[in-house]
């Protein structure tokens, strides 16, 4: 039904350009939040903005899924009129012929929302435009992390889980290591509407090399985009036979840092409205690093005058 309306609209905009005539609604716009959270007292104002070119403005409909829910009509009175949308409302007092304001929103309204804008007698001229929302409802909690092991040698693989609560829609996670990110596995996202919680999960497995300068190389990817990055980062993608998530597993390599010591945590984001970091671990290494030919020991202190004195006379003794 949505599509022959629109299909009708353009077959009239086309013989009415035909016949000579002058277009008198042109650069319909239309702004939607990509994202908002559900809840009491939360709400999304969806704006539409056009130019009539001095044409008087007939109607505006706003549908979500080819389901009217606002309609604005100047000449009648009262000019609004509201249609009912299960589990949200209208606040009237925020909504007029440029922007409609909607509160208490839960996530079965995410979908396609349509602005369409009518220009008034004689012609009627009419165009629409569409854009997506979604609803998200957050994860309770934190981000959960777990590691194999506290302490490491070089040389070590260190295992780690993140896992998050579910959510709609699931969250993407993002692993950080001394706050900088170094992965980011993005959920799958099904392209049908059910409105089902899901919960993310991704592993790492960090392995520590065998350098002695501290250095951490950016890489982003993707689970669902199948992207793989060069130098010292790839993943791997399974699905679990009984389980509806991802495992996404995550290898990383690092040189070990100056310090002996460094923190490893996750993020769970959903678009840009949610963020939240597990407790970060902090990992030491088992033991001192060997002192350095600069006359530094693993705690970067320089060794004592009267330790030099004594290595240099044996030295000497040998001569």
């Amino acid at each position: 039904m949505f599509e022959m309306k629109r299909i009708c609209h353009l077959i009239f905009r086309l013989l009415f350009l035909l016949d000579g005539g002058v277009w008198s609604l042109r650069n319909l716009s239309i702004s939607v939040p990509r994202a908002v959270l559900s809840g009491e007292g939360q709400a999304a104002v969806l704006r539409c903005s056009y130019d009539l070119e001095g044409a008087a403005l007939y109607s505006i409909r706003w549908y979500k899924s080819e389901t009217e829910f606002y309609r604005y009509v100047p000449r009648e009175m009262p000019p609004t009129m509201v249609f009912p949308l299960p589990g949200a409302s209208v606040d009237l007092a925020q909504s007029d012929h440029q922007q409609v304001r909607v509160v208490n929103l839960n996530r079965r309204l995410s979908g396609d929302y349509q602005c369409e804008v009518s220009a008034d007698a004689p012609l009627f001229h009419t165009d629409i435009r569409s854009a997506p929302l979604t609803v998200v409802d957050p994860p309770f909690r934190a981000p959960q992390l777990s590691v194999s092991q506290r302490s490491y040698a070089r040389g070590d693989v260190v295992r780690a889980n993140c896992s998050v609560d579910e959510a709609y829609p699931a969250p993407n996670i993002t692993w950080i290591l001394d706050d900088h990110k170094i992965a980011e596995t993005v959920t799958w996202r099904t392209s049908d509407q059910d409105f089902k919680e899901r919960g993310a999960f991704s592993q790492l497995e960090l392995t520590v090399l065998e350098a002695e300068h501290y250095r951490v190389g950016l890489t982003y990817t993707s689970a669902s985009l199948s992207r793989v990055y060069p130098d010292h980062y790839i993943y791997d993608r399974e699905a679990e036979a009984d389980d509806e998530r991802d495992v996404v597993s995550v290898r990383y390599t690092m040189v070990p840092p100056a310090s002996g010591q460094f923190a490893l945590g996750c993020v769970a984001t959903i678009f840009d409205i949610y963020a939240r970091k597990s407790e970060p671990v902090l990992i030491r290494e088992d033991a001192p690093h060997p002192a350095s030919v600069t006359g530094e020991d693993s705690s970067g202190t320089t060794l004592s005058y009267n330790t030099l004195l004594a290595c240099a006379a044996c030295a000497l003794a040998t001569l």
